[in-house]
């Protein structure tokens, strides 16, 4: 009886000791992936990576040392995925996809709530209309981008990487905001960006055209001749910047301008 317990101890030890085997290889394989880029291998090798680590963390396992090796994996293939979506992020489709397969293998990765997951997300939700969704992504990106900076990442890094999630997510919430007529949120969003956007004609014009709007608005609304002004400086500013508003961007502070020289 104990000849055949200790069999069976034996069989058991050589299918933990094959299954870290198939996690050190699916590692390996990885990382070659990461090195080339290559989008479908880092997906399949992540799989391996997973598959693999999960078994040596299944519950009664009693060597906590392999256990937490195997975590430590599973959480570097979640970092690959994630890593590679953002340097993808050009490409919306295959950064999109990847952070899909991220969620798919771990829906609560903290890597999800990374910055650059964020954007892409934010990113991918205007492309496809999808407003309300855009705004969700928009304010968790900010959220995110405001947190503490993560441990071991130099001030200077963290500080440019917050910057431009601030700047994405300010934004996409006051253009949306804007159209919504919630003016102000989109007010207070839309200045925000400001400072953060600069040089990006793409997003400025827009920016400052959405802020000619809104401050007219709530200048109508309030009576506010010093918002009214500004309504006409953000018009006239949005008029200088090439772009699909900047014609209506003009007429705006011509007919702005004329309000506020009636107003007392």
């Amino acid at each position: 009886m104990r000849l055949f317990a200790l069999g069976v101890g034996l069989l058991l030890l050589g299918g933990t000791l094959a299954v870290a085997d198939d996690l050190d290889d699916a590692v390996d394989g990885l990382k070659k992936a990461e090195a080339s880029k290559d989008v479908a291998k880092v997906k399949q090798q992540a799989a391996a990576v997973h598959a693999a680590a999960q078994k040596l963390q299944a519950p009664g396992s009693d060597d906590k040392e392999r256990a937490d090796y195997a975590k430590e994996q599973d959480t570097y293939a979640e970092y690959a995925l994630f890593a590679l979506a953002a340097q993808m992020r050009a490409q919306g489709a295959t950064a999109m996809d990847l952070l899909t397969t991220l969620e798919k293998q771990n829906p609560k990765s903290k890597y999800l709530d990374e910055p650059e997951a964020l954007e892409i997300e934010t990113e991918n939700a205007l492309a496809r209309k999808q407003s309300d969704r855009a705004l969700s992504y928009a304010n968790r990106l900010i959220a995110s981008a405001n947190r503490k900076p993560p441990e071991g990442e130099s001030a200077s890094d963290w500080e440019a990487r917050k910057n431009a999630a601030l700047g994405q997510g300010h934004w996409t919430a006051g253009v949306i905001e804007a159209e919504k007529e919630q003016l102000a949120n989109a007010d207070r969003n839309l200045r925000a960006a400001l400072p953060l956007i600069k040089g990006n004609s793409g997003m400025m014009g827009p920016a400052l055209f959405y802020l000619g709007v809104v401050n007219y608005k709530i200048a109508k609304a309030t009576l506010n001749k010093a918002k009214m002004l500004e309504a006409v400086k953000f018009s006239q500013d949005a008029a200088n910047i090439p772009g699909p508003q900047q014609s209506q961007a003009y007429t705006n502070a011509m007919n702005i301008k004329k309000e506020a020289d009636q107003m007392r």
